[in-house]
C-alpha cells in the first residue's frame, strides 16, 4: 500500500511535485483559494480538501508536503502547520534523485527528480531542490533554502537560510552565501555573498 500524503498550494510547484510522486497516494491538497476547476496532473485528479484549517483540525497522524517554492511563504506555512503535532513532514527523495547515504536532512525537505546530493552534505528544515539541482561534497544549506532547476553548487559551498537560488545559478567551490540572498537566473557566484540582497550576472554582483 502506498503511503498517503497531502500537499499544500495549488500552483505549478504543487502540480510538478505531484507528477514526481507515483510512489505516494496523494489524498489531496489544501490552498487558501478554492479552485475554479479540478486540478489534473497526468492521469490523476488531485482533490481539493479545503484551506489550511483542514490540516489544523486533524486529530490523526498525517503526512504533509509544503509544495511552495518561495522560502518566506514556505516558512509561514510550516510554522502554522507545526502547531498541530499530528502533522508530519517527511523528507521526499523523488524518483530519479540520487542522494549519498551519509547526507543529513532536517525535516520536510524535497529532493526533486534528477537532483544530485553528494557526500557529507547537511541541509536544514524545509529545503527544496528543484529538478536537476546539484549539491557537491561537504555542502551546507540552511533552513528554507530553494534551489531552482539546474542550480550547481560546487564542493564545500555554504548557503544561509531563506535563500532563493535562481535557475541555472553556479556557485564555485568553497563560497559562502549569507541568509536571505536571491540570485538571478544564470548567475555565477565566484566570491562570498556577505549580506542579504539580490545578486545577478557573470560574475554575480549585488543589485539591491
Amino acid at each position: 500500500m502506498k503511503p498517503q500524503i497531502i500537499l499544500t498550494g495549488s500552483g505549478g510547484c504543487m502540480r510538478e511535485l505531484a507528477w514526481q510522486m507515483p510512489d505516494w497516494q496523494i489524498s489531496g491538497y489544501v490552498d487558501v483559494t478554492p479552485p475554479e476547476h479540478p486540478i489534473k496532473v497526468g492521469d490523476r485528479i488531485i482533490p481539493y480538501l479545503g484551506k489550511d484549517d483542514f490540516l489544523l483540525q486533524q486529530t490523526k497522524d498525517i503526512n504533509v508536503a509544503i509544495a511552495v517554492g518561495d522560502p518566506a511563504l514556505r516558512q509561514k506555512i510550516a510554522q502554522k502547520l507545526q502547531t498541530n503535532p499530528h502533522i508530519h513532514f517527511p523528507n521526499l527523495i523523488l524518483h530519479g534523485a540520487e542522494v549519498c547515504s551519509d547526507v543529513k536532512l532536517g525535516q520536510g525537505c524535497i529532493i526533486s527528480m534528477d537532483a544530485r546530493v553528494s557526500t557529507n552534505v547537511r541541509m536544514g528544515d524545509f529545503v527544496f531542490l528543484n529538478i536537476g539541482a546539484m549539491v557537491c561534497h561537504d555542502g551546507r544549506l540552511g533552513d528554507y533554502v530553494t534551489l531552482a532547476p539546474d542550480v550547481k553548487l560546487a564542493g564545500a559551498v555554504h548557503i544561509g537560510s531563506h535563500c532563493d537560488i535562481g535557475l541555472g545559478t553556479k556557485v564555485i567551490q568553497g563560497s559562502t552565501i549569507a541568509d536571505h540572498v536571491r540570485t538571478g537566473a544564470g548567475a555565477v557566484v565566484v566570491r562570498d555573498v556577505e549580506e542579504a540582497g539580490t545578486v545577478v550576472g557573470v560574475p554575480a554582483r549585488k543589485i539591491k
